[in-house]
């Protein structure tokens, strides 16, 4: 576990497993409760630490078997609400308790934290990014993008499609935000919003192969 972020209001706990993937928990100081972010297998790390909170709600990135293969774990130890993007609904299991709209714009709060819910397909049909509202009233703003987002590039995508489904919901919803904004991906270390914007100008003024897809990079 590592200390993502700790303010007034609400601190950020990351912990890392399965794929070496990123799991999060968000922790309300006033009320104690909390949200987490995804459930890579092996999580016994992040329920020892969710069961000193109150959990409210699990919100899933995507719908990817490694960031899913813990939700039996974690709902077995937290009989709360879940959150993931409709088109990815049937990676979890059919006794899961989703009944957290996360479609663009919709809110999830829980004591002190606010999450806004953003549909950013492309990396699969039901991606979703969760920007967690400035606590503090500080200029620091955090955006969880499981595959969507990476420092350097976007997730892999399946085709020249899928990719354009990538930048177009970067476009829409993650570029709009503040520079400022730190960007808490699903694998892998943060970035934030001004320097992908500055990597992917790069991307941008260059002409794009009609067949590129894959593991892209904006340089």
């Amino acid at each position: 576990m590592s200390n993502v972020f700790s303010g007034e209001k609400c601190s950020i706990d990351r912990f890392v497993s399965g794929f070496s993937n990123n799991a999060f928990l968000i922790t309300c100081m006033r009320t104690g409760m909390s949200v987490i972010i995804d459930t890579p297998a092996d999580p016994t790390e992040l329920i020892e630490a969710a069961e000193i909170t109150r959990v409210e709600a699990v919100l899933i990135t995507h719908g990817h078997r490694d960031h899913v293969e813990g939700f039996g774990d974690v709902s077995r130890n937290f009989h709360v609400p879940a959150g993931i993007g409709a088109d990815d609904r049937e990676s979890l299991p059919t006794s899961a308790n989703v009944v957290i709209e996360v479609s663009t714009g919709n809110t999830i709060v829980v004591g002190d934290i606010t999450l806004r819910a953003m549909a950013t397909p492309g990396h699969t049909p039901g991606s979703t990014c969760y920007l967690l509202e400035s606590p503090d009233n500080s200029d620091i703003t955090h955006v969880f993008t499981g595959d969507t987002l990476f420092p350097g590039g976007p997730g892999k995508s399946s085709s020249h499609e899928a990719l354009n489904q990538i930048v177009e919901s970067l476009k829409s919803h993650i570029f709009t935000l503040p520079d400022s904004t730190v960007v808490l991906p699903g694998h892998g270390e943060f970035t934030t919003i001004g320097d992908s914007k500055r990597e992917f100008a790069v991307f941008e003024s260059k002409p794009t192969d009609p067949s590129l897809y894959g593991d892209v990079t904006w340089a």
